[in-house]
């Protein structure tokens, strides 16, 4: 009895560093991702842990991405090893690797965000999220580990009526310790675009806006591009009716994973 108690252990011991010994399997295999000819995509809720042990070595992990139009994103590289750093690349890059946008440390440790806003009227599929580590290169092993996590960071609000005798405000708080930039837009109920609103914010800052000055005489929804980490902002639109005093309050709300 014993002795099948351990073997069985023994068993567990080697499947267990067996996962371990490879975190990264996009490494290798024959559609690797080392380069913009990667097929990993990362999606609105990716959570994917990597390496930067190679092969070959110094490794580059290449994720592609797809970005909507009037949106905004974030790529976070958390979940570090002591060897990666004390710097790690988390960069938006274009197919030929040259860097449109680097990250930015997020606390005291090697944790990195990327954020960003695509406020063109077109789909970009062209750009690419790449990690190195600047610390262990040649000599990074399977055990230089970090997570990678991926969102869409565009809030909507599902109202907003400016028709008859109802105003509706905006009220969009950003309770951060940084600045923050962005759009509001306004669709009518058919989805078509009927104003927008740019907007830079500092740290604590508050701004109530009349929606009735951007979209006038119209009724529909919001959404929000921003560079701010995803959930970071808060807010709401207040729609007033001076006929009755009633209010009627829609929540600014991130998308869910």
């Amino acid at each position: 009895m014993r002795k099948n108690a351990w073997l069985v252990l023994g068993l567990g011991l080697v499947l267990v560093s067996g996962r371990g010994a490879r975190a990264d399997f996009w490494d290798i295999q024959t559609q690797h991702d080392g380069s913009s000819a990667t097929e990993n995509e990362l999606v609105h809720g990716s959570d994917q842990l990597h390496d930067l042990g190679g092969p070959p070595l110094p490794d580059q992990d290449w994720f592609a991405l797809g970005q909507k139009p009037f949106s905004s994103y974030e790529a976070v590289a958390d979940a570090t090893s002591g060897d990666i750093g004390p710097t790690m690349a988390l960069d938006r890059v274009d197919a030929g690797g040259a860097v449109l946008q680097a990250s930015q440390a997020v606390g005291i440790g090697y944790t990195r965000s990327l954020r960003w806003a695509n406020l063109t009227g077109s789909e970009v599929n062209t750009e690419f999220i790449r990690v190195m580590s600047a610390g262990c290169t040649t000599n990074c092993g399977p055990e230089d580990v970090y997570r990678i996590r991926f969102a869409e960071t565009t809030y909507s609000v599902p109202r907003f009526n400016n028709s008859g005798t109802q105003v509706t405000v905006l009220l969009l708080q950003n309770p951060t310790n940084y600045a923050v930039t962005g759009v509001v837009y306004f669709w009518n109920p058919a989805g078509a675009a009927v104003g927008n609103f740019p907007f830079s914010m500092v740290g604590k800052q508050t701004i109530v806006l009349n929606t009735s000055t951007v979209a006038p005489g119209t009724a529909g929804a919001l959404t929000i591009a921003h560079d701010a980490r995803y959930g970071d902002l808060s807010g709401k639109t207040v729609a007033l009716e001076p006929s009755t005093g009633f209010s009627f309050d829609s929540p600014m709300l991130p998308r869910l994973h």
